[in-house]
């Protein structure tokens, strides 16, 4: 019966914790509490709102994963948004009540403007947070990252295991970057995520990167189940089955700091994306659910993020079924039905 209680507690500990990393009960981001459930008050009346935007502002990254989401059209297309550009589509988000930007897709930190737009973004009071392989971080870069305004450093890890990271990155040291990044980051302040993903060829290294995350004491270990984007996009064989992912997240659900992106199969853990939390603008400035899922709703260089997002909102409702338990783009059915344009070459 103790043991029982006992693990009653870790429970809900967890789910106070999870609760918070969304940043409504955190220390420092209140104010930002008051403006996620202004949000959501107003859509209920009819309000176009939307709290967070992952912008993408190019495909270009010195890094060659095998599992990348966008290597479809990381050279062949070559796309990128100008500074200027940028901040038009942060405007237009900021006009939407938007209080969190998620910096991310290819390596963020190879644009000379990178600070120059988080600073745009903190000057209207934006949550930035930042995702990158961690191979040109330094202790200098953190503190300009820092002072510009940065909230939150995502790093990327595949593997606990240097050689096996390296590899799969394809650049030389990025593992030994990556993990100092991210010990330099918690020191000096800012909020540090690890995020990492799972195949059925990638299955066997959660264990040893929730240990590294203990180690290195980050706020939270984000994991995407198999995406079947990019590389992948076709190779359905790579996907788990329900029971897998069940099994996957009985083992570990409750283990911090790993947060599954997907915590069950139910309507109550529907995609974020979709304007339901976020949508996307990708490099070429096609408006997508999330970054994985290559299907443009429209251009805010034709077009308003307003409307644009509208429209998203309105698929996904239509779609609900494909929004539980893995990514939209994994359903065959979302991607006969929903109302975009697929945005890869035909060659691919």
């Amino acid at each position: 019966m103790l043991d029982k209680k006992i693990g009653f507690l870790k429970k809900i500990k967890y789910v106070v914790w999870a609760y918070r990393i969304k940043y409504y009960l955190e220390k420092g981001f209140w104010r930002y509490s008051y403006r996620y459930f202004k949000i959501f008050a107003l859509r209920k009346i009819g309000k176009a709102r939307l709290p967070k935007l992952f912008l993408c502002p190019s495909h270009n990254c010195n890094a060659n994963c095998p599992h990348c989401y966008e290597k479809y059209l990381h050279k062949k297309e070559g796309h990128s948004l100008t500074t200027e550009e940028c901040q038009d589509i942060i405007d237009q988000f900021h006009q939407l009540g938007g209080y969190f930007i998620y910096f991310c897709s290819g390596e963020f930190l190879l644009r000379e403007d990178a600070l120059e737009l988080i600073r745009y973004c903190r000057d209207k009071e934006i949550i930035v947070s930042l995702t990158t392989n961690g191979s040109l971080l330094d202790e200098k870069k953190i503190d300009d990252l820092k002072a510009a305004g940065l909230r939150i450093l995502i790093v990327s890890i595949d593997s606990a295991d240097a050689e096996e990271h390296n590899k799969l990155r394809g650049i030389p040291n990025c593992f030994e970057k990556a993990t100092e990044a991210l010990r330099l980051a918690k020191a000096k302040g800012l909020k540090t995520w690890i995020w990492t993903y799972m195949t059925k060829s990638h299955q066997d290294q959660l264990d040893e990167i929730a240990a590294l995350a203990r180690k290195l004491e980050v706020d939270s270990l984000y994991v995407f189940f198999t995406l079947l984007s990019g590389h992948l996009f076709n190779k359905f064989e790579e996907n788990f089955s329900v029971a897998d992912r069940n099994a996957i997240r009985k083992k570990y659900l409750f283990q911090k700091p790993i947060v599954f992106e997907f915590p069950s199969e139910t309507l109550a853990s529907r995609c974020n994306g979709g304007g339901r939390e976020h949508i996307c603008v990708m490099p070429s400035g096609d408006v997508t659910f999330c970054p994985p899922v290559p299907y443009s709703y429209g251009n805010v260089k034709e077009k308003p993020l307003r409307e644009i997002f509208l429209d998203i909102a309105k698929d996904y409702e239509k779609l609900a079924p494909c929004t539980c338990g893995q990514c939209p783009v994994n359903f065959p059915e979302y991607r006969k039905k929903c109302q975009a344009t697929f945005m890869y070459p035909d060659n691919n």
